[in-house]
This record gives structure tokens, sequence and C-alpha cells, in this order.
């Protein structure tokens, strides 16, 4: 059954005690620092609007993170979660109040929540885009995550949430529930957190199927409260046959809860009555020899039933799952299910692949995310220790940047709809991921609402909205490596067919065009028939057409012509391109920039040479009063023909810049 929410203490004039429920949780778990809880429940009550209203929700957050064995910065973050999410305090405000470790928590779980998971999750789609979008969903989670702590927050943070949702309107029940059912309880149960996966299953399927839940409920014999003290008399019981038995054994149990009994009904299509493990035992033991001798003491003590008798330690199930499973007839005469596996066998089961996750261990893709799930889980099972002393929170990003290498990232449409693209990707890549056509008549892109540069990286949880003109074609540049605009070869390949596709006289005509603008801005005449002629057949092409050609279809990069027209180590004279004067290299040069004047426009140019490793020696510059338009002036050492073409190029991607060329 779902858990009642907990009375909070009250003074005499209906405001909440916090001083009494604070003593309360503290004294119920001596790790947690009562005066910066307290602190914490004064912070929040104090905020402006609706302060008392956050702090009850809040404190019933915390009671649960408390209960899970969390240290005292994720119970802080738990009092202060809703404010923070509601905007009514902000991250840096808790940093000064409560410090750089409750700050990072809040950020994070934050930064889940503001992932739309409830949009992406309800995307109208296909029923096979639904699964692939499911399953984006939860990667994108985990992708998140760089502290187990935060993992528990949300997750408790969710349980908190449905459990308030009786209240609300029939359709936020049912698109949380939906939520709670396809990404959290999965998610729990792959760290290992029962407590929160038993209510985050019973509770969606309360909201989900509430005929159902309260028909199984009803035909439950006694509360679970007293199923569970039952389950806990037969747990002490068994122990102390086994071990009169010689038989060294672990026992834990559990009462069945409402979900699971009623997918034992979907998968045996039976009714409540033929369940046989809505009561359940595990026993650990250290050999498979124990593991028959347990077997033996348990059939020997209890009368077991035949047909619910499995051995799949003798038969592995085909995904290695190894365990014997067996229901026999208890103490009281009620029906009792009982695994029977070794230690060793128990972590194959619980850290292995997980079928709600459907990971696949041969996929490289999918391995980084497998790996990060069994990290995650094993800093949860150890508990407040691992929390608070072997772990600070400094050490748990440094920690599993050693064991998972991100592969993959996961941004999302304004429509919800979750999009994966390997790492590195920009929004020129979403474009053409969600559709050619899109990627074709991309102008620009907005990201988390705020303008982008179509060559930035995009990183996991973001929202990516793309530009675009009503007709139009792709951007030669985009597939000028040096400048970073596509990432994936899905996008290249596109961009790369649009162009190829043109007639050849439009390529050649843009390819002259392209190779003759760069030439000028760096400075140089254009080079004579016969260099180009030197040049087509260093390429092995029939001519000059076939260069711009080639460099016009995106076949040829322009700084590869650059290098062939200024070769920097020439040891056969033929070679040498372009005559005198023209090729004598200077030992220094200057560019001139142009753009409309924006804050950061000196530190962008900046970082961009820093990047390149090209030394700044100086730089001036003025504005127009009139135009607004900046002039910037940078004086750097001569990096040779090719790398300058390269820099003038990346300097025109700069965001404003209108034009980048060499003066001198």
């Amino acid at each position: 059954m779902v858990k009642a929410r907990e009375d909070i203490p009250r003074r005499q004039d209906g405001s909440i005690d916090t001083r009494s429920w604070t003593r309360t949780l503290t004294e119920k778990h001596g790790h947690v620092d009562a005066d910066r809880v307290l602190g914490a429940c004064e912070f929040v009550r104090s905020l402006p609007h609706r302060g008392e209203l956050y702090l009850e929700n809040g404190m019933e957050l915390a009671g649960l993170v408390a209960d899970l064995k969390m240290d005292t910065s994720s119970v802080i973050a738990a009092l202060a979660y809703r404010p923070v999410r509601a905007e009514e305090s902000s991250i840096a405000e808790m940093e000064a109040v409560f410090g750089a470790d409750v700050a990072h928590l809040l950020e994070d779980v934050t930064r889940m929540a503001t992932a739309s998971i409830l949009e992406m999750t309800n995307a109208r789609l296909h029923t096979s885009e639904r699964r692939d979008q499911v399953e984006n969903v939860r990667h994108m989670l985990i992708a998140l995550i760089d502290d187990a702590r935060v993992a528990v927050l949300k997750l408790a943070e969710r349980v908190v949430a449905l459990r308030t949702a009786k209240n609300s309107s029939e359709d936020r029940k049912q698109r949380i529930a939906r939520e709670a059912h396809l990404i959290f309880a999965p998610l729990a149960n792959r760290l290992g957190v029962w407590q929160l996966k038993w209510e985050l299953e019973d509770l969606s399927l309360r909201y989900l199927v509430p005929d159902v839940y309260v028909a199984i409920a009803k035909q439950l014999d006694g509360r679970r409260g007293e199923r569970e003290r039952r389950v806990a008399e037969i747990v002490d019981s068994l122990e102390g046959q086994l071990r009169s038995q010689g038989v060294d054994a672990t026992v834990t149990g559990r009462a069945k809860h409402i979900y699971s009994i009623w997918r034992k009904m979907q998968t045996k299509k039976v009714g409540i009555q033929q369940v046989h493990d809505v009561r359940a035992v595990r026993v650990l033991v250290d050999s498979i020899a124990q593991c028959y001798a347990a077997l033996g003491v348990i059939h020997t003590q209890w009368r077991h039933i035949p047909s619910e008798f499995d051995d799949y330690i003798a038969a592995p199930k085909e995904n290695g799952y190894r365990s014997i499973h067996t229901a026999v007839l208890g103490p009281d005469g009620l029906t009792l299910e009982v695994q029977i596996r070794t230690r060793e066998m128990h972590q194959e089961a619980e850290l292995g692949v997980c079928a709600h996750w459907a990971y696949k261990e041969k996929d490289s893709e999918d391995r980084p995310f497998a790996e990060k799930l069994n990290w995650l889980r094993q800093v949860v099972e150890l508990g407040n220790e691992s929390l608070s002393a072997t772990y600070g929170h400094e050490d748990f990003g440094a920690e599993l940047q050693q064991l998972f290498d991100e592969e993959r990232i996961f941004v999302y449409t304004p429509a919800g709809h979750v999009v994966d693209l390997t790492s590195g990707a920009t929004p020129l890549d979403f474009a053409y991921r969600v559709h050619t056509e899109i990627g074709h008549r991309c102008r620009g892109a907005l990201v988390n609402g705020h303008p982008a540069a179509l060559n930035s990286r995009l990183e996991t949880g973001q929202q990516v909205e793309i530009l675009t003109a009503e007709e139009g074609g792709p951007n030669r540049s985009w597939i000028e490596p040096l400048l970073g605009f596509v990432h994936t070869s899905r996008a290249r390949q596109k961009i790369h067919d649009w162009f190829r596709s043109r007639d050849v006289a439009v390529n050649v005509e843009d390819g002259q065009n392209l190779l003759g603008d760069l030439l000028g801005d760096l400075g140089v005449a254009a080079p004579p028939p016969h260099v180009w002629e030197n040049v087509a057949r260093e390429l092995d092409l029939p001519g000059v057409t076939e260069i711009f050609s080639a460099v016009g279809a995106g076949d040829l990069p322009v700084v590869d012509v650059i290098d062939l027209l200024f070769p920097e180590n020439v040891e056969s004279p033929q070679l040498s391109l372009i005559p005198e004067p023209e090729a004598t290299a200077p030992a220094i040069c200057r560019l001139e920039v142009e753009s409309p004047d924006r804050d950061g426009l000196l530190l962008d140019i900046a970082t961009l040479l820093s990047e390149e490793e090209i030394p700044l020696l100086a730089n001036w510059g003025r504005v127009d009063r009139d135009s607004g338009c900046a002039t910037i002036t940078l004086e750097i050492p001569f990096p040779g023909f090719r790398a300058l073409a390269g820099i003038v190029e990346q300097l025109k991607c700069v965001e404003g810049v209108t034009q980048a060329r060499r003066v001198s």
C-alpha cells in the first residue's frame, strides 16, 4: 500500500514547529546536523511568497531523503528544492547561505527538472517512436547525473510529487504517473533504491489503473505494515533453522507491493488467490552446494507448491540469470515465495543488465550508460558513509570520469522530442538529425531560448530550436573542417550530397569565387594560369576547372588549395608556385576585423586565437558612432599561409563579424 504522509508538528497558531520537527529527524538520523537543518527550515519559512507551503513540502521530501541515509547537504537541498524550482530563490543565494555542496545538488536536480520530461513522455508518436523516445529520455537523465545523491534526490522528489498529485487534475495525475512508470521507477530499480521504486510503482498504478489498484488493495490480507511484520518473523525463523542445520545464510524478506502483484497477475493471467509470492524472502549463501542444502531445509520445514518450482542454477535463463525459485505454505498457512542463490549470483543479478532499460552490453554505444548506472548504484549502496566521507562532492565528477566516457548527448526539441547525437555535435548537426530539409534551410539556432552559433557544442539536457528560411540551401562554409559547423557524419554527408547535386557550372563559379575572396582576404594577388595548372597536377585533377568544381562542391577544402599555393617546406623549386615577392613570409602580420560593436567581441576573438595557439601581440580598435560598427586590428606572428587562411575563415564565424582580412 502507499505510505501515508507523516504529520508535521505545529504550534498552537497553526504554524510549523520547526524545532520539534528537526529534533525528531535528527534523533532518528544521528548523522544529520541539527543546527544546519533548522537553519534551512527557517530560511525557507522566511521566503516572502508561500514560505510556509514550501517548508511543508520540503519537510516531507527531506524526511524521505533522511530515511535513505543521505547526508546533511542532501537533506538541506530537499528542504530548499521547491523555492529554487519556483525561482523564489537562486542557486547563487543557496550557495551564499548553505555552501557550494548544497548549491551543487540543487543546481543538478533543478537541471533535471527543466528537461520537461512530462512533455517528452507525452509526445504524440507512433508506438516504435515512443519506445525510442522513452529510451532516449532515460539515457538523457543518466547523462545529466554526475553525483549519485542527485539521482536519489530526484527520485524522492518524484515520490512526493506523486503523493501530492491526488488533489491535482486528472490530466496531471495521468502524466506524472506515466512518467514515474516509464522513467523513474526503472531508474530506482536500476540503482537499487527499493523503497522509492516500490512507492513509485504503486502510486503510478493507483493513478493509471485506479480500479485495479483498489481491488488488489482490498483483497490483500491485512495492511502492508502487518504483512511486513509477518515477513520479518519468517526471516528470523528461517535464519535460525538454516543455522541449526549448518547453513550460513543471510535471509531478507519483503511483502510484495501492489504493483508487483498486479504484474504477476498480468503475466500469469491469474487472480490474486493464485499469486504465490505476495510475500517473498531471499536466501544468500556462499556456495552452490549450500543453495541446495538450504532448499532441503525449506522444503522439509514447509510444504512446497510443486508448480511453483524453478531451478535456474541447473538451467540458467538466456540472459545468464541463476537462482532457485520455490513457493511454500508458510507457518501461517499463507503462500511464501523463496529465492535461493549464492552471493556471487546475487551480485550478477543485481548489477547486471536490467530488462527495464533494454541495455545490450555488446552494443558499444550503450555500454557507457550501463557502466555509469552500475557505478551510481555502488555509491548509493555504500550509503551515508560514502556520501559524506569516502567521496566529497568535488570527487564525484573525477571518479565518474574515469569510469564513464560519455559518447552520446541528448537534447530535445521545443515539442519535447528527445534527439540523441554524438558528443561534440552542434546545432547544425541537430538540424540535420531532425530532418534533412530543416538542416538545408537552417539559418540560426536558439539553445535554451538564447541565440547560439551554429558551430557551438551542444550539451545534454539543452532545448534546441532551429530557425529556418522558407527556401534555400546550405552554406558552403558548413563543410570546411576548420570551422567546425558539423561533427556528425550524417550532417556532413547530407551537405555534401546537396552541393554535389548542383550543376557543375554552379560549383565551378562558387569555387572560383571562394578561392578568389580568400586570396583577397589574405592580401595576395590572384595566381597566374600556369600556377593553377601546377596545383591541378599536384591534386591529380585534369585542369583548373576541376579545382574550382571540387572546391565549390565541398570535396576540396579551400585551405588545402592555399597550402599548395604557398608550400612552407619546399625542397623542389618548381613547387614554389607563387613568384616573389608575394610568397615571402613576413615575420608579423596584421588582421582587420569588422563587426557591430558588442560586449565580449574582443574576448571572443582573443579566445579563438588562444585555442589556435596564436599569440596576440597587440590590438587596437575604433567604433564608428554613427553606424556602431567596430573595427579591430590584431597583430600576430605570421603563422604561414595555410594557418592564416584558417584563422581568417574562423574569425568570420565569430558572432557578428562581417569581415576579416589581412592588411599587412
